[in-house]
């Protein structure tokens, strides 16, 4: 395997930092020479997309991720931010289709279950979409903290299942 010469490892640094910094079209004018390089070009799509993804451009996000597809990264990573720009675009399915690939690489990721259920409660798929909520707090209990504020599961707000798998209400003085 080949290493990422000096020059570049700190450009990524770089890259990285005004993506943290929230200067994410700085970001995309430094990337080029990472996107060029054959060592590079994993790490420099993968920080085009999440710079693309912080400039709110989910569509052209899509086209860095879909490049990545097939060379050496976090799978986890490229499932999941592959997903959540597929659901501002618009194409749910989609989304869903990216959690399935990531559960069946690594079916014990709490929150590859997570948002399936939240895209499955979109697309109104409300009992498939209840056992993958179900499955994801079963697995991680601290996600049950955020069930109260996910509005992508309004449909299921009414089911007592789901309100079983909400936390209790805190008591005053706790």
């Amino acid at each position: 395997m080949s290493v990422l010469p000096h020059s570049l490892q700190r450009l990524a640094v770089e890259v990285e930092g005004w993506i943290d910094l929230g200067c994410a079209a700085e970001a995309l004018a430094r990337v080029g020479p990472l996107l060029e390089h054959p060592v590079g070009r994993a790490l420099g799509l993968a920080l085009q997309a999440r710079a693309l993804v912080a400039r709110q451009e989910h569509a052209a996000a899509l086209g860095a991720l879909t490049a990545l597809r097939g060379l050496p990264h976090d799978a986890e990573w490229l499932e999941l931010t592959e997903a959540w720009c597929r659901k501002r675009v618009g194409d749910l399915p989609g989304a869903v289709a990216c959690m399935e690939r990531l559960l069946e690489r690594q079916p014990r990721a709490p929150i590859g279950h997570y948002n399936l259920g939240c895209y499955l409660a979109l697309l109104g798929d409300t009992e498939r979409a209840l056992r993958e909520v179900t499955i994801a707090c079963g697995m991680d209990a601290d996600l049950r903290g955020s069930l109260a504020g996910e509005r992508d599961l309004d449909s299921l707000r009414a089911d007592p299942r789901f309100q079983s798998l909400l936390p209790p209400p805190a008591q005053a003085g706790e």
